[in-house]
């Protein structure tokens, strides 16, 4: 497996010792960096396919959610007539990553922006190809998948301080989005974590 971890809008992805140490960036600047990253994950899912079926699912569960999200780019937001601009979204993220173990609503959202909910609602839809409360969601679950890498904390604990009513809810939202248990995508990528740190001794 990859020996790094890269954070990107919707997922954490681990990367192999080549491409840097063991810090995270936010990828998706060009198209060729988010085909590079896809390329790799199904590299890595064709190198333990038979021998180390979770991780190659995981990969692969990985690869089809930044496909999936890969239109999603600067260049893609500026094009969109009707879109919101850059520094709006930014502004919505900035947002949401303060208020992450709170409730969000779409009027907060529009509100921030000085736009109508119906106004904010279709603009963000238009920009980001998602409704503003799944957008949230999604961003829940990324915030929590850095914090089961990075603290010893409890599944309990992480669900409720990434706004999630219960460790049930965030299980169901979790397996949802990335295909696997919080359990198992731990095991997988935290397995991912300690070869990274067994490199680079």
């Amino acid at each position: 497996m990859h020996s790094d971890n890269l954070v990107t809008g919707s997922v954490v992805i681990p990367l192999k010792a080549s491409e840097g140490s063991l810090s995270e960036r936010r990828i998706f600047n060009s198209p060729c960096e988010s085909y590079e990253v896809v390329l790799h994950l199904i590299e890595d899912a064709q190198a333990v396919l038979y021998s180390d079926s979770e991780t190659a699912i995981a990969c692969l569960t990985q690869a089809i959610d930044l496909l999936c999200h890969a239109g999603v780019t600067s260049s893609t937001i500026a094009r969109r007539r009707g879109g919101l601009a850059r520094w709006q979204i930014k502004r919505v993220d900035s947002f949401i990553d303060s208020h992450i173990d709170s409730a969000i609503h779409t009027p907060q959202l529009a509100a921030i922006l000085n736009l109508s909910v119906s106004h904010f609602t279709h603009a963000f839809k238009d920009t980001m190809g998602i409704a503003p409360l799944t957008y949230v969601t999604k961003r829940r679950l990324v915030l929590a998948r850095e914090a089961m890498l990075g603290h010893e904390k409890s599944l309990t604990d992480i669900a409720l301080s990434h706004g999630f009513c219960d460790q049930s809810h965030f299980s169901r939202m979790f397996r949802r989005e990335t295909g696997l248990t919080p359990k198992m995508w731990q095991r997988v990528f935290g397995k991912c974590k300690e070869r990274a740190a067994l490199g680079n001794d």
